[in-house]
């Protein structure tokens, strides 16, 4: 299990404790248990949404920041933000997160040595200046040392496959987050230093290219057999009704697009993106032959139900 260091600063005492409690129903249940440590020892900070020294010392600090920030308080233009009061699964979702930026190793993310290969693959005549097709090359291709670019009128961004992340400044960010700008298909970048840039998971930005999306990509077979690696680590699938019964369908078995749409209720679009956005953060398998049979939505719906209720209450500490 893989330990990472949480300080607090700013924070009052009832909040400071109220995360505490928090971890202890944490750890244990997931692959990172997080513990408390001082400011300049931990990996990840939370801190108050003020303007006092201290806490401005540390968001402009390199370590990833989570800003907590009154309910009744404009939200912060920060990476990572949480609203108090907040409840134990809004925590361990910002985590999550933030560890996946983080990675599995403690290298220094400010540059990120790029390869000469170019992009392997490359898309059809049609998809050439794709981005999500591109995106999809590079996170599923051979080549995940490369760092790539893409670029667009508010400036560029770069993926490393490696490293599970991609690197944004904050004006193009919210341009791409309220899909407002246009992305070239990604190219293999030279040497840049990224240390001006913020470090955010290739899960994110694979989610939200996705939602641009009105059909199936066309690098995914519209008859083909899907499943999933795992569970989708990004937030808009754990608060979705229909992509937590679509992810728990496809860890279990190779379902199709239709399957997928009369199982989770929900329009063939939804599940086009969902299928997209799996993909393009190299969570999809695409298997031949058919598709195990659909059971019976009215006969099996409320013990599903209940047992995906039942096990989502174990992970988090509050079964009885």
């Amino acid at each position: 299990m893989e330990n990472r260091k949480l300080a607090f600063v700013g924070l009052e005492a009832d909040t400071t404790s109220a995360c505490l409690s928090m971890l202890k129903i944490m750890n244990g249940r997931s692959s990172v248990e997080w513990m408390q440590a001082e400011p300049e020892d931990a990996d990840v900070l939370m801190v108050a949404n003020e303007d006092s020294a201290a806490c401005q010392q540390w968001q402009e600090s390199n370590k990833p920041c989570i800003v907590i920030y009154h309910n009744n308080e404009q939200k912060p233009s920060a990476p990572y933000t949480l609203s108090h009061p907040f409840r134990v699964m809004q925590l361990i979702n910002i985590l999550e997160d933030v560890s996946a930026t983080l990675g599995g190793s403690q290298q220094d993310s400010a540059k990120v040595a790029p390869s000469e290969t170019p992009v392997p693959n490359p898309a059809t005549a049609g998809q050439e200046n794709d981005f999500s097709a591109s995106l999809y090359q590079a996170v599923t291709g051979k080549n995940k040392e490369a760092l790539y670019q893409a670029q667009s009128a508010k400036g560029s961004l770069f993926v490393s496959p490696s490293a599970g992340a991609y690197f944004i400044q904050e004006p193009l960010f919210n341009e791409v987050r309220h899909k407002t700008v246009a992305l070239s298909a990604l190219k293999p970048a030279a040497n840049t230093d990224l240390s001006a840039y913020i470090r955010r998971p290739i899960a994110e930005l694979a989610w939200m290219t996705a939602q641009l999306a009105s059909t199936l990509p066309e690098w995914l077979p519209k008859d083909g057999n899907f499943r999933l690696k795992r569970w989708p680590n990004v937030r808009s699938a754990k608060n979705n009704r229909a992509y937590l019964s679509m992810s728990a369908l496809m860890t279990k078995q190779p379902c199709r697009r239709e399957q997928l749409a009369a199982h989770a209720g929900c329009e063939q679009q939804q599940v086009d993106r969902f299928l997209s956005a799996c993909a393009m953060s190299d969570l999809l398998v695409c298997e031949a032959g058919t598709a195990a049979p659909t059971r019976s939505p009215m006969s099996d719906e409320p013990r599903r139900l209940g047992s995906f209720i039942q096990g989502l209450r174990h992970r988090l500490g509050l079964s009885s």
